[in-house]
């Protein structure tokens, strides 16, 4: 009943917050509030059928049958009473205390940017389009069909996104995007050269970063001709 408790007063508040989209996709919100809302209510109701039921059935318990010995028996039943303690307190500092947050940088570097767009992501048309209102799922769509710098001749692109520089000194500028919600996200990553970024920026910053693709070291890599630091965007993934 507690760990129900906690999850509604957690996703009210998320909604109240505008933070409820950091996990789900912006056209279930209603949905989910609303839900909540019904959830609320039917869980009021079993507290209050779970108290009174619990003081008609004290009324008429036989006390003769208590232990009061304090033997192994009431020992071995604190063990579950403790444990569903802890797992209560974990989803209260989880749920309730620990701040909203976006996907990880963490979790990116250990994902692969699209090489298909997704499946069933088609790739932009380039003529007649205007590419820097591209995002990073139509760049990365584009690049994962095998295209190279001598094909983007002219294109610039205008990309936000957060910096993913691995181990191998590779740097990507990346985003998410969520259908339903973030148990699905999928990452759109552009390669770029890491020289043209922001000096001192690591994983996990946001960047806007404007320029052309040119073709180095076996891959075609966005070369950043501006690139800022910028805060993280209200809609940081992909919808």
């Amino acid at each position: 009943m507690l760990l129900c408790g906690i999850g509604l007063v957690a996703t009210l508040a998320l909604a109240a917050a505008g933070d409820l989209t950091l996990y789900i996709h912006p056209r279930y919100v209603v949905f989910t509030v609303v839900l909540t809302l019904v959830g609320a209510v039917l869980f009021a109701l079993a507290v209050f059928f779970a108290a009174t039921g619990a003081d008609d059935a004290h009324e008429g318990h036989d006390h003769a049958h208590h232990d009061h010995g304090g033997g192994p028996a009431r020992r071995w039943r604190a063990i579950p009473a403790a444990g569903m303690t802890v797992l209560v307190l974990v989803a209260a500092l989880a749920l309730l205390v620990a701040p909203p947050a976006t996907l990880s940088a963490e979790r990116a570097l250990t994902s692969t940017a699209a090489t298909d767009g997704g499946g069933d992501v088609p790739a932009p048309v380039l003529v007649g389009s205007d590419p820097t209102r591209f995002s990073i799922r139509d760049w990365a769509t584009i690049l994962g069909t095998g295209s190279t710098a001598n094909d983007l001749v002219g294109q610039r692109a205008d990309v936000t996104g957060v910096v993913l520089l691995d181990g191998a000194g590779t740097a990507r500028i990346g985003r998410y995007a969520v259908t339903c919600c973030t148990v699905d996200a999928q990452l759109f990553a552009v390669p770029v050269d890491r020289a043209t970024l922001p000096a001192g920026v690591e994983s996990g910053d946001w960047v806007r970063v404007t320029g052309t693709f040119a073709d180095g070291e076996g891959a075609t890599r966005l070369v950043a001709d501006s690139a800022e630091e910028v805060p993280e965007p209200d809609d940081p993934y992909i919808s």
